[in-house]
């Protein structure tokens, strides 16, 4: 192992005598523990894939998409917090994700005083977004600044994917790990540079051209749909003016269906310019805002032939025109999804810290024991108006 140079070597300060200084130590990645499946994976979308690969992949040593350290001294939290951040946004100006070990958290609570003192913005002008309220999937506000990563049934692998258009586009992910089962609920991330360059042209340019409709459905909590997994009263806005409002804001088609459920769906392009380094990127949700990210999920296969009918999955994404996109096409995505991601075994105290725009991240099931990892969203800092003080 080796200290990391300049601002990584020698983080926090080196205080009176006695006292030790933070630093980060660059560590070698760890492979997984076991062989994870990922081909024929019960309750993981498309697992039947036979392009998919067999294991997901465990880090080389030479890994550059993401590095690994150890965080090694003490110092007061705040003066902890902000250094974190300054040596992490200097990592992530080089690569996509930063795996931090040894850390001094250890409480979702701790996590969350963590963020609020890193001075990081949470929040903004869409406070309601940025809380991530308005995620498809299942989650849980802590506080302010954090939430449980998800509340999904843990037979469920939820694909590698990008925190997209309902939680309004944030730049950094932050995934904290309190504590882990014994087997499973690895972490997957993703190289989305790599995505982007092993995609088919064909299919990179269809895309760039129609861009990509997202469609979403909530039923109301007041029917028996409304318990099977959210409903627009919980997680948009209790009343319909308030939710109608909500939409409208930003940009949003909706209609109102039968027994009081909402669709509503809008237009994204696939490929965006990165905001730090202006590259290409390939971000977006296609596949895992796709109905399929649903048909094998544990809260939907007992309802599977109902849901088929009215066909009221959570999320739908077609082509910007409304075609649907071809299964070769989505198999093909997965496939180099897959193939270009890395696990890790997360470890009580570890903080996985991901651009958004450049990596994807996403958790592979488990059969039992408990697994509390809690995660935040960070935004670009706005200007503030001249006659803001």
């Amino acid at each position: 192992m080796r200290a990391v140079t300049q601002s990584l070597s020698r983080m926090g300060h080196v205080a009176a005598a006695g006292r030790r200084f933070i630093s980060l130590v660059e560590r070698p990645h760890e492979p997984l523990k076991s062989k994870v499946q990922i081909r024929d994976r019960p309750h993981l979308p498309d697992s039947h894939n036979p392009l998919l690969p067999e294991f997901l992949a465990s880090p080389a040593e030479n890994e550059e998409f993401f590095k690994s350290f150890s965080v090694v001294g003490d110092a007061d939290p705040a003066k902890w917090s902000t250094e974190v951040r300054k040596a992490v946004e200097e990592q992530l100006s080089q690569r996509a994700a930063v795996l931090l070990r040894n850390t001094p958290l250890r409480t979702g609570e701790d996590f969350s005083e963590f963020i609020r003192l890193t001075g990081w913005q949470t929040k903004g002008d869409d406070d309601f977004a940025r809380a991530m309220q308005a995620r498809s999937m299942t989650s849980s506000c802590i506080s302010d600044y954090a939430r449980t990563a998800s509340d999904d049934h843990k037979s469920y692998t939820i694909e590698p994917h990008h925190e997209y258009h309902t939680v309004g586009f944030p730049d950094l992910i932050l995934l904290f790990c309190q504590s882990c089962p014994e087997a499973g609920g690895e972490w997957p991330v993703g190289d989305g540079r790599t995505i982007l360059k092993e995609l088919r042209p064909d299919v990179v340019e269809k895309f760039e051209r129609l861009g990509a409709r997202y469609h979403l459905y909530y039923p109301s909590k007041n029917t028996p749909e409304g318990s099977i997994y959210n409903n627009w009263e919980t997680n948009l806005l209790p009343t319909k003016e308030e939710t109608e409002n909500y939409l409208r804001d930003r940009g949003y088609e909706f209609e109102w269906k039968e027994n009081d459920g909402l669709r509503y769906w809008q237009n994204f392009p696939a490929i965006r310019s990165h905001p730090k380094t202006g590259e290409r990127v390939w971000f977006n949700q296609i596949h895992a805002h796709h109905k399929t990210f649903y048909t094998c999920h544990p809260s939907f296969v007992p309802h599977k032939t109902v849901t088929d009918e009215k066909k009221h999955w959570p999320v739908h994404c077609t082509y910007g025109d409304g075609t649907e996109i071809e299964k070769d096409v989505l198999d093909h995505i997965r496939q180099t999804v897959w193939k270009n991601c890395r696990g890790v075994t997360p470890q009580p105290g570890d903080l996985l810290i991901v651009d958004n725009w450049a990596a994807l991240h996403g958790r592979i099931s488990f059969p039992e024991g408990q697994r509390k990892v809690f995660a935040a969203t960070v935004f670009t800092e706005e200007e503030d108006d001249e006659d803001d003080e």
